[in-house]
């Protein structure tokens, strides 16, 4: 079970079965709180293998890896390593100029309309609109009505999740059953299960323990995927670093924000130590790009796991804020209600979700989905991780 639950409330659960929509059941508070979080450095340790060459800037074009230290610096004004100018970016002992947390990623932006939308994403809580519709059709995206109330459970199929991709992706789908295992690795977590995803939307993978992971194992692989709670080893840490570097694409979920994400990547994203409860919020899409949302709608709901990890930009320049709620905004301490956010680094990318990507159901009922979008079926978090996973095998495949 995860995070989860007591046998009372799997008890109480078993007889909500007869009920004609299940409601969502929320998490143990109690059972998270006792996991500890890992001890290891806030800032990762530098590149030193070479697989992806020293000295790699996080915001690198794809030709520029091993490029010079003069060139990291112009790219990191707000870096300092050691008080020098003229160190590329990477070394353990770097330390960064956080910047405020009032502007988040693409909180402040304009539309791709030309009109200029100059304000918070939130404020006072109302989403603002951040693009017009014809960004969102490019998109490959629906328009919805934001949602108001919480969706009605349902009961998803592995063949809704399949019609899903063969709808959003006809290609991928055709080879979906034939592409090699190896290239999408899964790293085991405590509390999410993404293998459980996975495999209902017939993408082959790999799943391995966190102290199976290994460069090796990475050098074969095209995307990994991190489970919350994200918990590794610290040699670990770096054979990741090079595996985004050189192009890899990473996706990490919920609490891997603290445990792994901000101390394998500083500088980038931090948990401003807000907490989400264990419930359905809705969501709201305010960055429409394809390759994280073909196939998907404009707003949606979002099942957040009890205790999920809200989200600090450190650096707006460079991190994308996805998606955002209403309902999370008033438990986040920054006001930002931040769901999903992307970075570069190097050659790669990595996505990171505010909660899970599984179903978030119960073991006794494996194919309950607590916050399904409207039209696609399955949930947006889910649509969208998996738009992530797939846009990283192609990419990688030189599509």
């Amino acid at each position: 079970m995860t995070r989860r639950r007591t046998s009372i409330v799997l008890s109480l659960a078993s007889i909500a079965l007869l009920a004609p929509s299940l409601p969502s059941l929320s998490s143990s508070a109690l059972a998270k709180s006792a996991s500890k979080t890992a001890s290891m450095p806030t800032v990762a340790p530098s590149f030193t293998s070479g697989r992806g060459g020293s000295g790699v800037s996080e915001n690198a074009s794809p030709g520029s890896v091993g490029s010079t230290a003069d060139s990291v610096d112009a790219a990191f004004p707000d870096v300092n390593v050691n008080g020098q100018a003229d160190q590329g970016i990477g070394h353990s002992t770097m330390m960064m100029k956080v910047k405020p947390p009032t502007l988040q990623g693409n909180a402040v932006r304009e539309s791709t309309a030309g009109s200029a939308l100059n304000k918070p994403l939130l404020e006072g809580n109302v989403l603002r609109q951040t693009a017009p519709d014809d960004a969102f059709a490019a998109a490959g995206m629906a328009r919805t009505d934001v949602m108001l109330k919480k969706p009605k459970p349902a009961r998803v199929e592995k063949d809704v999740y399949r019609a899903w991709v063969s709808k959003a992706h006809p290609q991928f789908s055709l080879k979906a059953e034939s592409t090699d295992p190896t290239e999408v690795v899964e790293v085991k977590g405590q509390w999410d299960k993404a293998d459980r995803t996975l495999k209902n939307l017939g993408i082959q993978h790999t799943t391995i323990g966190a102290g199976q992971l290994n460069p090796v194992i990475l050098a074969k692989a095209k995307v990994l995927v991190i489970n919350c709670a994200g918990k590794l080893e610290r040699s670990s840490l770096q054979a990741i670093r090079d595996f985004v570097a050189r192009g890899g694409y990473l996706l990490t979920t919920d609490w891997a924000l603290d445990n792994m994400l901000r101390q394998t990547f500083p500088g980038y994203v931090d948990w401003n130590k807000g907490k989400s409860k264990g419930n359905v919020v809705d969501a709201h899409v305010v960055l429409p790009e394809r390759e994280f949302f073909q196939g998907t709608v404009s707003n949606a709901s979002w099942k957040l796991d009890e205790e999920s990890q809200t989200v600090r930009v450190l650096r707006p320049d460079a991190v994308k804020v996805l998606a955002v709620s209403r309902d999370l905004a008033t438990l986040d301490p920054d006001r930002q209600g931040i769901l999903a956010v992307t970075f570069s680094f190097g050659r790669g990318k990595i996505l990171h979700l505010v909660g899970h990507f599984d179903n978030n159901s119960l073991p006794f009922l494996p194919l309950h989905l607590p916050d399904p979008a409207p039209i696609i079926g399955i949930g947006l978090r889910q649509a969208m991780a998996a738009n992530f996973v797939i846009a990283g095998l192609e990419r990688a495949n030189g599509h």
